[in-house]
């Protein structure tokens, strides 16, 4: 006969399981007392943690009508609910992770390096320890010092005992430990750990290429849609821009590049006029005789004036028709 409390947590297991959109399975073994409640306080707010018994969980995912989802209970296993998706679940217990002692037989997640400096152990016996697992370490002023950083095991090799404890009272925490989603269940799906650890970086960045490249292919083949529809539009300005300007339509678009035009050109041409240019027309004018005439009373002196005048308004009128035909060539 089953025991009247395991009937009970397999009833509020089976109950959770159906309010919560994800139903997620973690691993938990190897993980001491104190880092699992800092784990487990982490995850307020965002996730549940409640552990069980194996033979439990497999109980409730039956009554859930979580069929597969057993098939990835291995060791020590606990379950996870939340509101979050897979991927969401997956990053929050990534991120989580805390660091812990290595302990004999551990495989190093990393290369475990020893940094140079003072440390806090006094002189004594264990200077050889230390050199006994490649820390290069003297004696200076009754504290051992780490002379260079040592490399003392590689990514992948396993931790002796007597590392073990010399990173230990180092107090060098190269481990990394968190709980581990072997699978999550959403919308009758089932997510493993393969699908959910992803390259977010990598991830992005195809997304991205993914997205230029279809763009790419709609405006070549001409493909009308919200997205593509402003650089077509650009595209087709910019052509009946060059075709105006090419044919020298003159408009409230393209008077603005001609009047560019003009202008470069003007600039061009004053470029080109020589400095001394302007010197020597004002050393001719000064250089001119001034012919002086006597007054012959106010009649002659009218008449001259009108005489005068009527030469000066020709040579006017001759210097804009002069002016406007110069403008003229700058459009031509």
């Amino acid at each position: 006969m089953v025991a009247g409390w395991k009937l009970k947590e397999i009833e509020e297991l089976t109950k959770r399981m159906s309010k919560s959109k994800v139903t997620g399975l973690v691993g938990i073994s190897g993980i001491p007392s104190r880092q699992f409640q800092t784990i487990r306080k982490s995850l307020l707010g965002k996730a549940e943690l409640k552990i069980s018994r194996n033979n439990l969980i497999k109980r409730s995912f039956e009554n859930a009508n979580m069929k597969g989802l057993e098939k990835h209970i291995q060791g020590s296993m606990g379950l996870v609910f939340t509101d979050l998706n897979p991927f969401e679940l997956n990053k929050i217990l990534r991120s989580n992770r805390i660091s812990a002692p290595a302990k004999a037989g551990n495989i190093a997640p990393e290369d475990i390096v020893v940094p140079a400096g003072e440390t806090s152990l006094a002189a004594g016996p264990i200077i050889g320890d230390l050199q006994r697992v490649k820390v290069n370490a003297q004696i200076q002023r009754g504290k051992i010092v780490v002379m260079e950083d040592s490399l003392v095991v590689k990514k992948g090799e396993e931790v002796s005992p007597d590392l073990a404890n010399i990173l230990t009272r180092l107090g060098i925490e190269p481990m990394e430990i968190g709980l581990d989603l072997s699978a999550a269940y959403e919308n009758s799906i089932i997510y493993t750990s393969d699908i959910l650890s992803i390259d977010e970086t990598k991830t992005i960045s195809d997304l991205q290429t993914a997205y230029q490249s279809a763009l790419n292919l709609a405006l070549n083949s001409g493909v009308y849609n919200s997205i593509t529809m402003r650089y077509l539009l650009n595209n087709a300005f910019s052509n009946a821009m060059n075709l105006a300007i090419n044919a020298d339509i003159t408009n409230r678009e393209t008077i603005k590049f001609f009047l560019a035009k003009a202008n470069r050109e003007m600039l061009s041409l004053a470029s080109r006029i020589p400095d001394s240019l302007d010197e020597d027309l004002r050393a001719s004018v000064s250089a001119a005789p001034v012919k002086e005439e006597k007054k012959e009373g106010a009649e002659e002196g009218k008449e001259k004036g009108q005489k005068e005048e009527k030469p000066k308004e020709e040579k006017e009128k001759k210097t804009e028709e002069e002016a406007a035909a110069g403008l003229a060539s700058l459009f031509g």
